[in-house]
């Protein structure tokens, strides 16, 4: 039930009428947004964020390795911090055409069908950061360390979970 593709910033401004992007582009994905805001974005279409383990099963889509596509970074899969990117944190010797965010849908699905999983920009989940969460939590749907079920408003631990790759990273 998740969405196939990052929300656009025109999408994101013709509903929370502001667009906090640094990277200002009708068809790049909304980027700077904070949890609050992406909650609010997500509530007013009748959706929410999907927890780290649904996130995480849709942007593996069966595959056991490091990305959906096997174990090493494929510059034709995904936008990241290339050679023409001014971060520190750049492959100097790759480049997957952008410089920093691209388009939404530039680069191809996963087996799900679902785009930018694994770069562009980073998405928010529901649950709180715990790491320790996963060596007691249930084996089959795991929901996250949260107070209440998914929907409700938690309000406890110190940050949130911040999956998939982004432009910014290597």
């Amino acid at each position: 039930k998740m969405d196939p593709k990052e929300v656009t910033q025109v999408a994101f401004q013709s509903v929370m009428n502001g667009n906090p992007s640094h990277f200002p582009g009708g068809s790049l994905p909304v980027d700077s947004v904070t949890w609050m805001e992406a909650k609010a974005y997500c509530i007013s279409l009748g959706k929410r964020l999907p927890t780290e383990a649904e996130w995480e099963y849709a942007a593996r889509a069966g595959s056991q390795t490091n990305f959906y596509w096997g174990d090493d970074y494929d510059s034709t899969k995904a936008n990241y911090c290339d050679g023409s990117c001014e971060l520190n944190v750049r492959v100097a010797d790759a480049s997957d055409g952008f410089k920093n965010t691209a388009p939404v849908g530039s680069f191809p699905p996963n087996p799900f069908g679902l785009y930018d999983m694994a770069g562009n920009v980073s998405e928010l989940c529901w649950d709180w950061y715990d790491s320790e969460y996963y060596s007691a939590s249930p084996a089959f749907d795991p929901t996250g360390p949260m107070l209440g079920p998914v929907g409700s408003n938690p309000s406890a631990g110190p940050s949130r979970v911040v999956r998939g790759g982004s432009w910014g990273g290597a």
